[in-house]
């Protein structure tokens, strides 16, 4: 056996388990799309008010994104959501009012994602994937999520615009942080996201001069 040989083994066996640390689940790459450089951006705690405006930079620039949303801000933005979905994006869910999943009863954990799947189907997504508040997650959480036959998506990318940081700053995080098959951290909801939106509006024509390709996440 060549070293090369045994390298592409070892990587191939490798791909599951560093792509099970952002999504349960990794395709790699065909021949076909093997030069292509996708990028997963996804939003998170809407829909809001600024929600509108995001959706209307993302369509310009054609982007393709996942919005991991607030049961209890989709209850009210129907009509937003179901925008969201005829412009090609996906709607997941992002729990009821983002609570931290680890640390909620049994009975609270199965009411936060029921009621948040509901809401996700009430608005016409068939998704079945979710985003933990925070991140967080524990083995009652991963029974719990394969119980309601949930999929948990993470990020490998934070540019941090949660911290609300100025534009070009903001920008300039996600051009040099961006690389193939990541998946982007940002936000629809939560607070005010102008400055989300001036560095989205930065942003994605450099990426897509780069090369990139703006897709919602795979199996979602």
């Amino acid at each position: 056996m060549t070293k090369t040989t045994s390298w592409r083994r070892v990587a191939t066996g490798l791909l599951p388990l560093l792509c099970a640390v952002v999504l349960a689940g990794c395709v790699a790459p065909t021949q076909a799309d093997s030069d292509a450089k996708p990028l997963y951006l996804t939003f998170d705690d809407g829909p809001s008010n600024d929600t509108d405006e995001i959706l209307t930079v993302l369509n310009d620039n054609d982007v393709r994104a996942t919005f991991f949303a607030l049961g209890e801000n989709l209850a009210g933005n129907h009509e937003l959501a179901q925008r969201m979905l005829a412009e090609g994006h996906v709607v997941a869910t992002h729990t009821w009012n983002h609570r931290n999943l680890t640390k909620l009863s049994p009975a609270e954990l199965d009411s936060q994602l029921r009621r948040s799947v509901d809401e996700v189907r009430a608005v016409g997504s068939d998704s079945d994937c979710i985003r933990p508040p925070y991140g967080a997650t524990n083995d009652a959480v991963q029974d719990a999520l394969a119980e309601h036959d949930l999929r948990s998506v993470l990020w490998n990318v934070d540019p941090k615009d949660w911290k609300r940081p100025d534009a070009e700053a903001l920008a300039d995080r996600l051009v040099e942080a961006a690389s193939s098959r990541a998946v982007v951290l940002l936000h629809d909801g939560g607070g005010n996201r102008e400055k989300t939106i001036q560095a989205l509006r930065t942003a994605l024509p450099e990426l897509r001069a780069e090369g990139y390709e703006f897709r919602p996440v795979p199996g979602c």
